[in-house]
């Protein structure tokens, strides 16, 4: 008969709890295919970002570089932000300069240009360092939408974006979480959008939407499967392992 000494039930109970909170965090992030776009907006690609649930539609223009976008995220509270915003600089949060959707006092939401200057630091602007136009935001149960057209510089080979999810306070938006997935909320763009860093200079016209598809194509739905899987087999034979000590 095995024995279980209350470390061994402990560490059991700990990875059953880990367990819980993974397909918790896994079942609220948005997709692809669930998430329905405004009947009046039609992009060409959709990526499931890889940290906070977040998704990006998108669109990109190679004769005038533009970047359509429509980026879908879950605030932490019903009254917190959403942002999405790009980095010309490369890099993280430091620079970017950002549309946050601030909740307003009658239900709705407001889209504002920030300029993120340190960690603690952000200040409202109206104009960016790139051109933007066509700017937008909603709510529906639950997730928020940022909509914009960006013009990307000519020389911003090396801009990423970063995007973004916090609390507000009195209608400011405060600090948001540490916590991993947080700080990782940033990647390269796109590669068809940075032609000058990878040297094509774009000449098959790749990524110029001229012919949008269905808005449900999750281009990283197969690493999504194998992360799933793979975590759920490596924690099933952890517990597994425990309890048989």
């Amino acid at each position: 008969m095995a024995f279980h000494s209350p470390f061994t039930t402990t560490i059991a109970l700990s990875f059953l709890l880990f367990l819980s909170l993974f397909f918790t965090s896994s079942h609220s992030a948005l997709t692809c295919a669930s998430f329905k776009l405004p009947a009046n907006r039609t992009y060409a690609n959709c990526t499931a970002l890889p940290t906070l649930g977040a998704i990006l539609h998108y669109s990109y223009n190679a004769t005038n570089r533009t970047f359509a976008v429509a980026f879908a995220a879950e605030p932490p509270k019903s009254s917190g932000w959403v942002a999405w915003g790009l980095n010309l600089a490369g890099g993280g949060m430091i620079g970017t300069e950002a549309f946050i959707a601030l909740p307003t006092t009658a239900g709705g939401r407001t889209l504002h240009r920030y300029n993120l200057t340190s960690y603690k630091g952000m200040e409202e602007v109206k104009p960016f360092a790139f051109e933007s136009w066509d700017l937008a935001t909603d709510e529906a149960g639950g997730v928020v939408s940022i909509y914009a057209v960006v013009a990307i510089p000519e020389k911003a080979g090396n801009a990423t974006h970063v995007w973004q999810v916090g609390p507000t306070k009195d209608g400011k938006p405060m600090i948001h979480d540490s916590k991993p997935d947080n700080l990782q909320a940033k990647g390269a763009l796109p590669e068809e959008l940075v032609p000058a860093a990878s040297g094509s200079g774009n000449s098959s016209g790749r990524g110029n939407a001229t012919a949008p598809t269905a808005a449900g194509g999750n281009k990283s739905g197969v690493s999504e499967r194998f992360g799933v899987g793979f975590y759920f087999g490596l924690v099933v034979a952890l517990v597994i392992g425990v309890v048989a000590l």
